[in-house]
Parts: C-alpha cells; sequence; structure tokens
C-alpha cells in the first residue's frame, strides 16, 4: 500500500513539473498546431507565416485557423479589388480595359459569394462547401490572370498570391472532412 501511494506521488508531482510545459499553457501562440497543421497543405511557408503573424492562431483550433485563412482571402481580395477599380479610372484601351473589367466580376464574385460561403460553412461545421468556396476563389484568380489575351496582367502578383492561400486554405479545411 505503501509502494502504490508512493508511486501515485511521484506521478503527481512529475505531472505537475512538465504537463504544463508539453502543453504550452503560456505560449504566446500554438505553433506547435499551426507547424503540424501546416505540414498538411501544399505551401508549408506560406502558411506557417500567415498563421503565426495573426494573434487569434494562439487561441485558435484548426477551425480557427482554417477562418484566418478565410480572412486573408477576403482581405487581399479586398484590396485587388479596389485597384482593379482605380485601375480602370484611368486611360486604358483594348486588351487591358477588358481584362480589368472581367477581374472585377470576378473579384465581386470572391468576395460577394465565395469568403461568406466559406466562413458560414466553417462556421456551421460543414467544411466540404468551405473546402469548395476556397477552391473557387483560388480559381477565379486564376480566371482573372487568363483574361488578358496579351500575357501582361497588372494583377500577376495578386492573383497568384490568392490562388497560393485558397490552395492552404482548402488543404487545412480539407483536414476537417
Amino acid at each position: 500500500m505503501k509502494l502504490l501511494l508512493l508511486i501515485f506521488l511521484v506521478q503527481a508531482v512529475l505531472q505537475t513539473i512538465y504537463l504544463p510545459a508539453s502543453q504550452g499553457a503560456v505560449q504566446p501562440m500554438d505553433v506547435g498546431l499551426i507547424e503540424q497543421t501546416c505540414k498538411h497543405t501544399p505551401l508549408y511557408n506560406l502558411c506557417v507565416s500567415i498563421l503565426e503573424s495573426d494573434s487569434r492562431s494562439s487561441k485558435a483550433d484548426v477551425t480557427g485557423l482554417a477562418l484566418i485563412l478565410v480572412d486573408v482571402l477576403k482581405a487581399k481580395a479586398t484590396g485587388t479589388r479596389n485597384y482593379i477599380k482605380t485601375l480602370l479610372r484611368g486611360n486604358l484601351k483594348g486588351d487591358v480595359r477588358r481584362g480589368l473589367s472581367s477581374c472585377a466580376d470576378l473579384y465581386d464574385n470572391v468576395l460577394e459569394v465565395l469568403i461568406p460561403e466559406a466562413n458560414e460553412a466553417l462556421q456551421k461545421g460543414n467544411p466540404k462547401f468551405a473546402e469548395q468556396a476556397a477552391n473557387d476563389a483560388g480559381a477565379e484568380a486564376g480566371s482573372c490572370e487568363s483574361s488578358f489575351s496579351s500575357g501582361h496582367s497588372p494583377l500577376t502578383e495578386s492573383n497568384k498570391f490568392m490562388q497560393d492561400v485558397s490552395s492552404v486554405a482548402a488543404a487545412i479545411v480539407r483536414l476537417l472532412l
């Protein structure tokens, strides 16, 4: 009986000493969850960079991490749409004007349909629709880039970022299926 009591006490002391460190109780963010989650994405470094730079990651589960990425998509799409509108106010002709007009419609769809759909699906626990919306947002950015027949898009960098973040978001959402 004394041996069992001694074993119990030693185990309790060891758990008190080591458990808080292993669970990361006082870490500024759950780097372990971020790294583990991002390993399942096609762009690990981009994933880690985005998530570690957002303070909400410290308290997020996988769904929360996916929601952060959807917010990043929304911010980039908003900035890109605003940039398109600025460019369209200029003296543009032909292919560039047509391409930008097409892109404005595509980015409107991202912001008005796909981002809200992804957010709602994640919040309601329906990741299948969130994954599709994230993939579709990336496809819309790809369609935007393709809408410039001359091959000279003023949105290449933004479109590439949207495609990359969309693929990361979709991969994280896929973990919830």
